[in-house]
């Protein structure tokens, strides 16, 4: 919704399914921690990677630990390079990474933990897998701490514009001054 009003995007979650792609490093530094058997066709497979990432805090920090620095990098090499005065850096692990200390502004987008599941399991991810992707993220009670503005993504999807169009005008009046 920013990028419909002009700001430009960076998507962390893509740098991170590329950099699983296309990076010779981190895939062998990642299959050496998580098995090989998380490849398919000798590429990672996330459905693989995450069944294992996912159960157990540990683990996703192991991956969290190989990932984060060269997400990190890529973000604020593609930051540098946009042109326009506003970019959403979209990480679900913004604050997790220590990105937050990078943005001016934080933007936590929330919902509620059944609304969460539901939009998981219809994109194809089990009930049993939302949860522990869920339960293995920082609390959002957390993540409000560091929010300088919430959306309430449990609300319809004209409650959520409206909001995004107030803080929209927050954020170009605050970047004008």
């Amino acid at each position: 919704m920013f990028c419909a009003m002009g700001a430009g995007k960076i998507d962390a979650d893509e740098i991170a399914h590329r950099l699983l792609r296309e990076n010779g490093e981190i895939k062998r530094k990642v299959t050496d921690v998580f098995g090989e058997d998380i490849l398919t066709s000798g590429e990672i497979d996330r459905r693989k990677l995450a069944g294992k990432v996912f159960f157990g805090r540990e683990k996703l920090d192991s991956l969290c630990r190989i990932m984060h620095p060269a997400i990190t990098r890529s973000i604020k090499e593609q930051a540098e390079r946009l042109k326009e005065p506003v970019v959403v850096v979209d990480a679900p692990l913004l604050i997790e990474a220590g990105l937050h200390d990078y943005v001016d502004i934080v933007v936590v987008v929330a919902a509620g933990y059944e609304t969460c599941v539901k939009r998981a399991t219809d994109r194809g991810i089990s009930e049993e897998e939302a949860g522990k992707i869920i339960d293995s993220q920082m609390p959002l009670s957390e993540k409000a701490k560091f929010a300088d503005y919430i959306i309430d993504n449990d609300k319809d999807l004209n409650t959520v514009k409206e909001g995004v169009k107030e803080i929209w005008k927050k954020i170009r009046k605050r970047k004008k001054s």
